[in-house]
């Protein structure tokens, strides 16, 4: 049973599902305007870096929830981005299937945004760093859709790391990955401030790695 709750606090019950056995259901929820959030960050990111990109969702299988998700990055990237990506001379948005996208960027050579649900976007980068050098070498970009962005080292919660110090046991801190986050936001420093010079040591430093 489901238990739907109204702003003015009457409650509705629903059965999803009468199991003939023990059994298990998955609910998951988003909010259009969290997916738009999300779809809007992904376009200007493209758009920052220059660099094509693509959503991959199952739609076919989530003809519902993931079907939402696609929905809405094409209303956005037709009404907001479209004119933005052919004024830069960039491709079009592009979609498909989550499995159809695996097989495309395993042949690939990169060069592109791939912009995936959390669940996928954590099993693919994982995938991804480990058959092409090392996790260490993965950045990670915070971006909002006002344009805010945070760099941060790819190799868990530096948090858990600081705890683990403070009982002299031996964290798992990656100092490549710090690197790359620092290189990653001196870079963008750079840019914002039109200081070339700085881009141009980020860059140094991460092919020095």
């Amino acid at each position: 049973e489901v238990v739907i709750t109204e702003k003015d606090g009457k409650e509705t019950r629903l059965t999803i599902k009468d199991f003939d056995g023990d059994g298990i259901v998955m609910g998951m929820h988003n909010t259009d305007a969290s997916i738009s959030s999300f779809a809007r960050c992904c376009f200007n990111y493209a758009l920052d870096t220059k660099q094509p990109i693509w959503f991959a969702a199952k739609d076919t299988i989530s003809k519902k929830y993931d079907h939402r998700f696609k929905d809405i990055f094409r209303e956005i990237y037709d009404a907001e981005y479209a004119d933005k990506f052919k004024a830069a001379g960039m491709e079009d948005y592009f979609y498909t299937l989550i499995d159809d996208a695996v097989a495309r960027v395993i042949r690939s050579e990169g060069g592109f945004i791939w912009a995936c649900k959390n669940y996928d976007g954590d099993v693919m980068s994982d995938m991804l760093a480990t058959a092409f050098g090392d996790l260490a070498m993965m950045t990670s970009v915070l971006v909002s859709p006002d344009g805010n962005y945070e760099y941060e080292a790819a190799h868990g919660t530096v948090t858990a790391h600081y705890y683990k110090y403070l009982k002299g046991e031996m964290p798992s801190t990656n100092s490549v990955a710090t690197i790359f986050a620092w290189t990653g936001a001196l870079r963008k420093r750079g840019e914002l401030d039109e200081i070339p010079e700085l881009c141009n040591f980020a860059d140094k430093l991460e092919q020095a790695c």
